[in-house]
């Protein structure tokens, strides 16, 4: 049974400033991160890039436009993200003093060929808190979707008394580090469980669990994972993940667009499902057999989208599976194919590919 430490490295390297006991708390945070952000669309070939101290060789860097006018000092991930649109070396600049860093990036910008139809054209995001910082700068076509939007599609479509941050040993006595709720000047995390409400599955009881995350500096994609599993313990390692489904949008022009009419019902819709819905599911994909032998099931897989080698070992380790699943079922390949799964040491290829497991659910 697959074992996921996704929450795991999050709950092991967040600080305690990233750290959150509530929803509200952390809506809080990263509402008033949007409220003290403005986006700028600039021509780079015709902005200037100069130490925030002239007399201090070790200042960053600031972005001024053609009027002389500030936008604001570059955080440490908005210069890599200017270097790349630049085609200058983030690593190589970081090493050198301010000052002489501002040269060849300068030179960069003004000279940079690009045969993007936006040219150097790009979006600089600026958040005010005490003084202006540049949070990214991204393409003219970057469609970013707000931390703020994620974090309220929460709050208003998940109840929160019954989905939670899953329960620790230490959680009373130091809930910042019991919680899966994050959040940092590039992304936010959330990682809730609903554990009471059990569903009846193979002689035991599942729960159900949903991930979401998101950054509007362009760190990452926005992101849903939805599953089932058998225990989260107290060092966050989600113990037998299945029936993983995935959303991914990426930050495009019309990403906030299907955030709002794909991701938003999706997430509504598997919060406030019953536990007699999902067993009738499961019953369902356990009655339901695919084909009479393993080239029919091999077949069926097919075209569905498996390659031949992934639905011959699907087959084999539901077959083998100590639980006795049947390998013809809609369930047994389920289970069959999350098991293969567990072999890919790509993150994205084993994502993708329990992603495709949990979606046969559909058929049923």
């Amino acid at each position: 049974m697959a074992n996921s430490n996704s929450v795991h490295v999050q709950w092991a390297s967040r600080p305690a400033d990233e750290r959150f006991t509530s929803v509200d708390d952390l809506y809080t945070k990263v509402l008033s991160r949007r409220e003290s952000s403005s986006v700028a669309d600039v021509a780079l070939d015709c902005v200037q890039v100069a130490p925030v101290d002239a007399e201090n060789l070790g200042s960053e860097i600031q972005v001024i436009d053609q009027s002389g006018k500030s936008f604001g000092q570059l955080t440490h991930y908005a210069f890599g993200q200017l270097c790349n649109r630049a085609g200058a070396p983030a690593g190589y600049l970081r090493t050198l003093p301010a000052q002489l860093a501002c040269i060849p990036l300068q030179w960069s910008l003004e000279k940079r060929e690009t045969a993007s139809d936006e040219g150097n054209d790009a979006k600089i995001l600026t958040r005010v808190n005490g003084h202006t910082n540049i949070a990214a700068v991204t393409s003219t076509t970057y469609g970013r979707i707000w931390d703020a939007d994620v974090v309220r599609a929460i709050r208003d479509n998940v109840d929160l008394n019954v989905w939670k941050v899953p329960a620790a040993s230490y959680s009373e006595n130091d809930p910042k580090r019991a919680t899966t709720l994050y959040a940092s000047d590039r992304d936010v995390f959330m990682f809730l469980v609903n554990e009471d409400a059990g569903i009846d599955v193979d002689g035991g009881t599942i729960k159900r669990g949903v991930i979401v995350w998101n950054s509007e500096v362009g760190s990452a994609t926005f992101g849903i994972a939805t599953f089932l599993y058998d225990h989260v313990c107290d060092n966050r390692i989600i113990w037998g993940q299945r029936e993983f489904r995935e959303i991914k949008i990426r930050h495009t022009a019309g990403g906030p667009h299907r955030f709002v009419a794909r991701a938003v019902p999706e997430l509504q819709a598997y919060a406030q499902a019953s536990t007699i819905e999902i067993e009738k599911t499961i019953k369902r994909a356990k009655a339901t057999e695919v084909a009479d032998n393993q080239q029919g099931v091999t077949d069926w897989l097919k075209r569905r989208g498996f390659t031949i080698p992934q639905a011959r070992k699907a087959y084999e380790m539901a077959e083998k599976d100590p639980r006795g699943y049947n390998p013809r079922s809609v369930w047994g390949l389920v289970q069959g194919i999350t098991d293969a799964a567990h072999d890919i040491k790509n993150t994205d290829d084993r994502t993708a590919l329990e992603t495709k497991a949990g979606n046969l659910l559909d058929s049923v």
